[in-house]
């Protein structure tokens, strides 16, 4: 008996297992896992806005809370379980970032992974589909590993289309926002230029952040007070733009294509600017003051 041909069209076994938008769904969402880092969760849902692009299915985001931080040596990072380790993401986290992911018409919902069926595991990047970790556009990775996903990176993936909340714009109207974490830090840096335009100035992170980077450079500046990142997302829009080192917050910002000076870390530059407009990074001091003025005056009137 003559053996049947195979569909000319058919994808070979390995390229189906590669193709996102190839894999099949029982529900009419698809259900993502995801187990790592507000940033990352960031840089990944333009993947997921092009997931939807391609099949016209919105997203349950099943987010991990609790895997345990791992960095580099002598890292400090402020997201701790209730037993004091660094981990990726916990519960209060969790709560902060929902309103945001919930807010973008290509998810359905989110929620936290507790054993539901997986449709599209976005974790494939750690362990299993070598994509150069920690090197390399960190929003480039999910599509090195799915690669239909591709995306244009200068195009906003995050959007907010809702009225930006009063108290928001109270704080940050007229003011560039600071945020340095103490983690993918380049150290050669002097901010003392900063002193120049306090009144200008908005710091946006935790308390010790904050207690950090004002008392070392002797700036005496405000504290951004927010209830959830949705609100730090429309503080980011309102705003006249970001300084920031390799942050959750930059990520957010570059979502959203806040204009934005990047503090490019100089051991793990996995934040890569001058994509979109207005996107701009440095290694030295002459890079920070000279990007800083550009966006300073560019801004003046916002």
């Amino acid at each position: 008996m003559k053996k049947k041909s195979a569909n000319k069209h058919e994808l070979p076994p390995r390229l189906k297992n590669d193709l996102a938008s190839n894999t099949p769904i029982v529900e009419y969402f698809t259900r993502v896992k995801h187990s790592v880092n507000l940033g990352d969760l960031y840089a990944a849902m333009g993947a997921l806005k092009k997931y939807h692009d391609i099949t016209k299915r919105k997203l349950i985001v099943s987010q991990v809370v609790g895997t345990i931080a791992a960095y580099y040596p002598g890292a400090e990072h402020p997201t701790k379980n209730a037993e004091g380790q660094p981990v990726c993401m916990n519960d209060q986290m969790w709560e902060m970032v929902k309103p945001l992911i919930e807010s973008q018409e290509y998810v359905h919902s989110f929620e936290k992974y507790e054993g539901q069926v997986i449709d599209l595991d976005l974790d494939v990047i750690r362990g299993k589909t070598n994509v150069n970790l920690p090197h390399g556009a960190i929003q480039g990775w999910i599509p090195l590993a799915y690669p239909d996903l591709a995306f244009d990176l200068s195009n906003p993936w995050i959007v907010l289309n809702g009225e930006c909340p009063e108290k928001i714009k109270k704080q940050v109207n007229g003011k560039i926002i600071l945020n340095f974490t103490e983690r993918y830090r380049n150290n050669l840096m002097d901010y003392f230029f900063l002193k120049n335009y306090t009144s200008d100035l908005i710091f946006a992170g935790t308390e010790k952040e904050y207690w950090l980077f004002c008392n070392k450079w002797q700036l005496t500046i405000p504290r951004l007070e927010i209830d959830n990142f949705l609100e730090l997302g429309y503080a980011l829009k309102e705003s006249r733009f970001l300084l920031s080192n390799q942050s959750q917050i930059w990520n957010l910002a570059e979502a959203i294509k806040t204009p934005r000076i990047l503090e490019v870390c100089n051991f793990a530059q996995n934040c890569i600017t001058g994509v979109g407009e207005h996107s701009y990074g440095y290694f030295y001091q002459t890079g920070a003051e000279y990007y800083f003025r550009v966006l300073y005056n560019m801004t003046l009137h916002k």
